[in-house]
């Protein structure tokens, strides 16, 4: 399993990435060669990639920006305070920097909570459904909605 999120992280080497600047001073970061789509859709920040779709209210982000970074391997990746990562494979998704006690759900397309995950603050926390059939599940994570589409 981690041999899969370094993996991801390794192939993240001077790429480009949109940054979302939240208010909270979190910052979330999407890689740029997924081709992230950002859109307004009732009062919210919609970012959109072959992935996943993330959404943000408004009210909640102060700016998203475009920054180039080299990652080369997970001892190389320096969080900074209220920084938020998100990554995914095929089954699961993983969150860096997320405050202690974030409580993480996740939902079927119909609305029926299928997993609660805690998260403890300084470690990487892992959503894995790979118990689930392949679909489309809803992640809430605090303030922020994921869509994350298993195959």
């Amino acid at each position: 399993m981690m041999l899969l999120l370094t993996a991801t992280l390794s192939s993240l080497a001077d790429s480009q990435r949109l940054v979302v600047w939240q208010k909270s001073g979190q910052k979330v970061y999407f890689d740029l060669t997924e081709e992230p789509e950002t859109t307004f859709e009732d009062g919210n920040l919609v970012i959109r990639s072959s992935r996943t779709t993330v959404s943000y209210p408004l009210t909640n982000v102060l700016r998203y920006t475009y920054e180039g970074g080299t990652i080369t391997d997970v001892g190389d990746v320096k969080m900074r305070p209220g920084e938020v990562r998100f990554l995914q494979n095929a089954e699961q998704m993983a969150f860096d920097g997320l405050q202690d006690g974030t409580i993480l759900e996740v939902y079927t397309l119909d609305g029926v909570k299928i997993k609660t995950v805690k998260a403890q603050g300084g470690q990487r926390t892992v959503v894995s459904l790979a118990d689930q059939a392949a679909g489309t599940y809803i992640v809430k994570a605090g303030e922020a909605t994921y869509k994350f589409m298993k195959r």
